[in-house]
């Protein structure tokens, strides 16, 4: 696994404002350190106010942490008006926050069910919706969605994961028919499909399997959408991989 070293990034993200949800932790907290080493003033979303704060002094004045309850559409809401107030308009969105609870679908009560979906679909509609208005008014923007190789048909699917790799696949939906339905307005919409990433989460539900990557490889390729390096591609996920 490759890691971040310690030089400092090409500023090519300098004025750029981004939102990444999921921060605290994972590959949501490597992108958020990387798009500020980048030059982007960084909002950080997540449940956790602690790790928020402590992922904030990592970068001062580049990461402003706000708690948020992505699972709840007010405080989505609310944390948005905050960043705008705090930071200005949004013109990169990390979709990343997300959630995993394997369990078997015959034993697996709707509860459990829609709180895959509100984590890790419907907050990303939220969260767009949020930001597209100054993204279209603005004529640009990037919105980055962060599913994974669980979603996407044809790689080995595991008992008990049903509901987040329907989940998962909705959100790659969601980044086609999103893309497509934007185009020409100057925004992006991708999607990135991590492979096995080592991430808390991950060792979590599944604690003996080696994992592919770090978070800060992930982040890479999340960087790479996000910048105008990536302006060519639109609508697109990207399976990563470690080699």
């Amino acid at each position: 696994m490759r890691g971040m070293d310690d030089r400092p990034a090409d500023h090519e993200l300098e004025g750029e404002i981004a939102l990444v949800t999921g921060a605290s932790s994972g590959i949501g907290r490597a992108s958020a350190l990387l798009l500020a080493r980048a030059g982007a003033r960084v909002a950080a979303l997540a449940r956790n106010a602690d790790a928020l704060n402590e992922l904030a002094r990592e970068a001062p004045g580049s990461i402003f942490p706000i708690p948020a309850d992505l699972e709840r559409e007010a405080s989505i809401a609310s944390a948005f008006e905050a960043v705008v107030a705090r930071i200005g308009n949004v013109s990169i969105l990390v979709n990343n926050a997300g959630h995993i609870a394997p369990e078997p679908l015959d034993s697996m009560d709707s509860a459990s069910w829609d709180r895959h979906f509100a984590i890790n679909v419907k907050a990303a509609y939220l969260a767009i919706r949020c930001v597209l208005p100054a993204m279209r008014e603005a004529g640009r923007g990037a919105i980055v969605n962060v599913a994974s190789i669980s979603g996407v048909p044809g790689p080995q699917k595991f008992p008990g994961f049903t509901a987040y790799c329907a989940s998962k696949a909705a959100l790659i939906a969601l980044t086609e028919s999103l893309a497509a339905e934007l185009r020409g307005s100057g925004v992006s919409v991708n999607c990135v499909s991590p492979g096995s990433v080592n991430t808390p989460m991950l060792r979590r539900v599944a604690p003996s399997l080696q994992p592919d990557m770090s978070p800060e490889d992930v982040a890479q390729t999340i960087l790479f959408l996000a910048s105008p390096r990536s302006a060519a591609i639109n609508g697109q996920n990207i399976h990563v991989y470690g080699s």
